[in-house]
């Protein structure tokens, strides 16, 4: 098979980029040559390939963007030269400002919201002017007519439910913000229903197989990578990724004999303190004895900085390589093990929603389902109670007296003597019963003389 050739060099004027740039030029070059393809046979689904998945773990879909800007020039400078057959496609047109009277509305969101939820806040601002405005229609004139067509074309761009939703709710805000300022004719409530909402589905927890997760630890724990043990410390506290990432160097707290992990501000913005055992203090440790000694954060990165999310990702996708498990490994689904196997062990259902730092006891419910060990036990109790309810009960052993008819004419004798309201009537019957009880005694002795 004949061997391609190494893709050239970057054009002279590729140096003038960023460093960064530098880097993700010399990536494209080294995964060209991986796949065995020359730069005449490179397309614009290798290059959607490349930024999806440089190293081999997929990105996320802002790294993407990214990636993808910092190629185009380079990828001209290729195009005009002749050495690829296809023109990167122009960058997007920014998306045009929004209205004097929404950037007042954005702005009286930023003291009191996160910066993420501002960004939500104005993509969903952006999407409803950027539907309105250029067909002239003002916002104090909308009419549920009017709107129906914005609520399809959404729905028709492809826009996951999640999105919808959150581009529908923020919208809703924003309207109701205009309303109160008398910007608005029509109720928002009117505008936008609750049924416009699309359902959101409700996915179960994805956690690990029994066996993949003792593989996946034993592996963790015998890596030569800082990352691979600050996957395994995760997997044994329950931490979210980002968490992990922020704990500092000197994390460890101790109340008596009792080491705690104590957790920094995460995704709802409250701190909290993780109970330690032994492997995990031992992992702890591990981890504070890695060069430099003075650094911030509990996993290093490079130059002593936080390490970033694509090594964990890459980390985690080259220990968890062949591993007995049908979906594929995210980091999220270490805390999806964690949570189940702490209910399953007995603890209760506040004790777990306290270990993963939720507000609200039905997070917890969504992240830490039961098991489906405990579901099957379950259900293997409940069908041996039905069976036992529609079953006959068996009679009850036979005893030696119940089987005597010696007492039993004894007894009957003694109740008709109690019982009775008169003597005469009884002594012909209470003479009969003495009679039997004679012939009685008389079979037994005889049955017992054969025998």
């Amino acid at each position: 098979m004949k061997r391609p050739s190494r893709p050239p060099q970057a054009p002279r004027r590729a140096p003038r980029t960023a460093r960064i740039q530098h880097a993700l030029i010399d990536a494209l070059h080294r995964w060209v040559a991986r796949q065995q393809l020359t730069l005449a046979e490179l397309t614009p689904e290798h290059v959607r390939q490349f930024v999806t998945q440089p190293r081999g773990v997929r990105v996320s879909r802002g790294t993407r963007g990214k990636y993808r800007s910092g190629l185009r020039d380079y990828l001209q400078g290729l195009h005009a030269r002749g050495l690829i057959n296809f023109a990167p496609p122009p960058p997007r047109r920014p998306a045009p400002e929004p209205p004097p009277l929404a950037r007042e509305f954005l702005a009286s969101l930023a003291p009191t919201l996160g910066r993420r939820t501002c960004e939500k806040y104005i993509y969903a601002v952006r999407k409803l002017h950027g539907w309105f405005d250029p067909r002239g229609v003002e916002l104090d004139h909308l009419t549920r007519t009017a709107i129906m067509p914005w609520l399809q074309g959404l729905y028709a761009a492809g826009l996951k439910p999640v999105s919808r939703r959150h581009i529908l709710i923020c919208a809703r805000v924003y309207l109701h913000w205009l309303s109160e300022r008398r910007r608005m004719r029509t109720a928002p409530d009117e505008l936008i229903r609750r049924t416009d909402l699309p359902k959101l589905p409700e996915y179960l927890p994805r956690p690990l197989t029994a066996d993949a997760d003792r593989e996946l630890q034993h592996r963790l724990g015998r890596s030569q990578a800082p990352g691979a043990w600050g996957l395994l410390l995760m997997r044994r506290t329950g931490l979210r990724l980002g968490e992990l990432r922020s704990l500092e160097y000197h994390c460890i707290r101790t109340d008596g004999d009792c080491p705690l992990l104590k957790v920094p501000l995460g995704k709802l913005h409250n701190e909290r303190l993780v109970p330690l055992d032994a492997k995990s203090v031992e992992l702890i440790q591990r981890l504070q004895s890695i060069a430099p000694l003075s650094r911030a954060w509990l996993v290093p990165g490079r130059g002593g900085g936080r390490m970033g999310l694509d090594q964990f990702s890459r980390i985690l996708e080259e220990q968890g390589e062949g591993l007995p498990d049908p979906v594929r490994i995210t980091s999220h689904r270490l805390r999806h093990t964690y949570a189940p196997e702490m209910l399953s062990a007995g603890m209760s259902l506040v004790a777990v929603m306290r270990l993963l730092g939720h507000r609200d006891f039905r997070m917890t419910l969504r992240y830490a389902a039961i098991t489906p060990e405990t579901v099957s036990n379950e259900y293997t109790k409940a069908l041996a109670q039905l069976a036992t309810k529609y079953r006959l009960p068996a009679p009850p052993p036979p005893t030696q007296s119940a089987l005597d008819p010696d007492e039993l004419l004894n007894r009957l004798s003694r109740w008709l003597r109690k019982h009775g309201s008169s003597r005469r009537p009884l002594r012909p019957l209470l003479k009969r019963i003495e009679r039997l009880r004679h012939d009685v005694r008389t079979f037994g002795s005889s049955t017992k003389s054969r025998r």
